[in-house]
């Protein structure tokens, strides 16, 4: 039965139950009918503290190589979808990645879109390159490639084997704050006007490593590496060395976070979880969750979260408890 409201019904109204059921076809929510509360004491999240083997992900890209090309899919990639009630996609609440293989003699076409991206390199021989811009990027285990925001990218295997690397962006921020845009490139692929790898769109390994070999542990065996500052305006990247027994302290922060294990074996604690974790893994350590590194032997972690969004929003929280 429909309800015919207007102004004349809604000061006529009896009770409060009345009033509510009134308001209802308005599309109006009183502040004293909420559903849930609005607002709350402290930060909460419903994304879950996770890992991805990579292990179990390259065997699956291969068996992908075998089923899938490149004309059937922009990129051959595996999203590593927080298993979160409801989520289909997002890794931590403003950030997605995804593990990414590329076989020799294949080329992924090239586009542009909204969302900053980034890769982190894994297992590649000489030839896979990514274009960025137009400038060809050779790239080495290691390396971190950035295609920031409506930057030109496509990448290229002249090689004689599959190149591997994981896959960073910013795509679930940009989908909430809704300016996504996608081009692709009319022809296809970008044919590179320009070879280097003296570009400001990757970090070498090779200077990350260098950087990391000569700065001074801090008192829990830990030595930070930031590349860029910030390297993309939405996301911070990380290089972080774990000498062999080192353990971190415990920590929590309002930036969401995704780490890869670039080297070494250890475990992190999140929360209530124990994550194992061995060369090329990924975890996913959501907004405010309590977390600490243990390294079984020396180990290269590298982080990528939205802290520059913090930062910039003034809603950054750091707290060691």
């Amino acid at each position: 039965m429909s309800v015919n409201v207007n102004h004349k019904s809604l000061n006529d109204a009896q009770t409060l139950d009345e009033l509510n059921g009134l308001l209802d076809p308005l599309s109006l929510r009183a502040g004293w009918n909420k559903h849930e509360a609005s607002l709350w004491p402290k930060p909460r999240t419903g994304f879950l503290p996770s890992s991805w083997s990579w292990q179990n992900a390259k065997a699956a890209l291969d068996s992908a190589g075998r089923l899938i090309s490149t004309e059937q899919a922009d990129r051959r990639n595996l999203f590593l979808v927080n298993p979160m009630d409801g989520n289909y996609y997002s890794t931590v609440r403003t950030l997605v990645c995804a593990y990414q293989m590329i076989l020799p003699g294949e080329r992924a076409r090239s586009h542009r879109h909204t969302p900053n991206a980034l890769r982190l390199v894994l297992d590649v021989g000489e030839q896979t390159y990514t274009v960025v811009n137009g400038v060809r990027i050779d790239m080495k285990p290691g390396d971190v490639v950035l295609t920031p925001g409506w930057a030109w990218h496509g990448h290229g295997n002249d090689g004689d084997k599959a190149g591997y690397w994981i896959d960073f962006l910013d795509v679930p921020l940009v989908q909430l704050l809704e300016p996504m845009f996608l081009e692709h490139w009319p022809e296809g692929f970008q044919t590179p006007s320009e070879h280097s790898r003296d570009s400001a769109f990757v970090f070498p390994w090779s200077e990350t490593e260098a950087t990391l070999s000569t700065a001074n542990p801090d008192s829990q065996g830990r030595v930070a590496a930031k590349l860029g500052s910030p390297a993309l305006p939405t996301i911070d990247l990380q290089m972080e060395k774990l000498a062999a027994g080192a353990a971190t302290g415990p920590l929590r922060t309002t930036a969401s976070q995704i780490v890869a294990v670039v080297s070494g074996r250890g475990r992190t604690i999140v929360g209530e979880k124990t994550i194992e974790w061995n060369r090329g893994d990924v975890m996913a350590i959501p907004s405010w969750q309590r977390f600490e590194h243990k390294a079984d032997e020396e180990s290269i972690l590298f982080t990528v979260s939205d802290l520059p969004v913090m930062e910039k929003l003034n809603f950054l929280h750091v707290s060691a408890e």
